[in-house]
């Protein structure tokens, strides 16, 4: 049990890494929306409160992630229980992506009309932008098919409940 964690942490942490470390291509490039300096100044407030809470709420949801593992993990499985903490990781994911969309919409406010019409073609030539998770997604996904005793200890732990029977 302690490994299937310690692996889990590791891969969670790796995972994290790569998804720090991929910033959308339309961060920090504003300079065709010609700001003005308290523009730009608001601009990065925003940027950097909503870093800040994305952070927590990161962690919450990692956290969350690894409970609801620990519940799948379990002798006997509490359906009632995964449900709740799926539901509670759901949550989580969305207040997660409208901690970022409503940064977009207070920076959207600050923007004059012309502004806000090179900022929107901006967000529609890069799609993914505002998904800044999606690369940690994919790497967590990947990472979790690729483990290669899995198949192992599903059998063990189908061995146990019939040897229990």
């Amino acid at each position: 049990m302690k490994n299937i964690v310690l692996r889990f942490s590791l891969l969670t942490i790796v995972a994290a890494m790569f998804a720090f470390g991929q910033p959308c291509p339309n961060c920090g490039k504003h300079a065709d929306l010609k700001l003005t300096d308290a523009q730009q100044e608001q601009f990065e407030k925003l940027s950097f409160d909503m870093k800040k809470k994305q952070i927590e709420l990161k962690a919450k949801l990692e956290t969350s992630r690894l409970e609801l593992h620990r519940l799948f993990a379990a002798e006997t499985l509490d359906k009632s229980a995964v449900e709740k903490k799926m539901t509670e990781v759901s949550q989580q994911h969305v207040a997660l992506r409208m901690n970022h969309i409503n940064c977009w919409a207070e920076k959207n406010k600050l923007l004059n009309a012309d502004q806000q019409k090179i900022w929107k073609k901006n967000l529609q030539r890069h799609p993914g932008a505002m998904d800044h998770n999606r690369a940690g997604q994919m790497m967590r996904h990947r990472n979790m098919m690729m483990d290669d005793d899995m198949p192992e200890r599903m059998e063990r732990r189908i061995e146990k409940k019939i040897i229990k029977e």
